[in-house]
């Protein structure tokens, strides 16, 4: 059975990054109007006034897997973590929200190894690339937003 479905894995990541939207702004104290959807490739959500920038995934099978994805690159080049310009990561699972500074991530990842393997999945032909780490891991990298 396959797990990836583009298309509703999008929806579900938008609906994702409105949550983060919403807790982003109680958190900083800031109108929701103050936090800008950028949807590129360097970053999701940026609150320009404070110089944050924001990158929004949605673990869905990080639940039942006890693993997160974490994608570095897709389609032979560097993509996710690789190329990222937020400051920090923010991941849905579990119904909660965890936040890790994308230095942090890069640290334990690219330099220290410190992720339970890695694996190839996506659509078919993408060959996109992740890192799994436990969420228990996950969770003492950051902080619970």
């Amino acid at each position: 059975m396959a797990h990836y479905q583009f298309n509703k894995d999008l929806e579900d990541g938008h609906q994702a990054e409105e949550e983060v939207l919403e807790k982003l702004a109680t958190y900083f104290k800031v109108k929701k109007e103050d936090i800008e959807r950028c949807h590129n490739k360097d970053f999701d959500l940026s609150i320009s006034k404070l110089r944050l920038t924001f990158e929004v995934k949605n673990d869905l099978m990080a639940a039942q897997t006890g693993n997160i994805a974490i994608e570095y690159e897709c389609r032979g080049k560097p993509t996710g973590l690789a190329t990222s310009k937020a400051g920090f990561w923010i991941y849905k699972f579990a119904g909660s929200l965890w936040v890790v500074p994308t230095a942090a991530l890069r640290q334990k990842l690219l330099v220290e190894k410190r992720y339970f393997r890695q694996v190839t999945g996506g659509d078919k032909g993408s060959n996109t690339k992740m890192f799994l780490v436990k969420t228990t891991a996950f969770k003492s990298w950051g902080y619970q937003l």
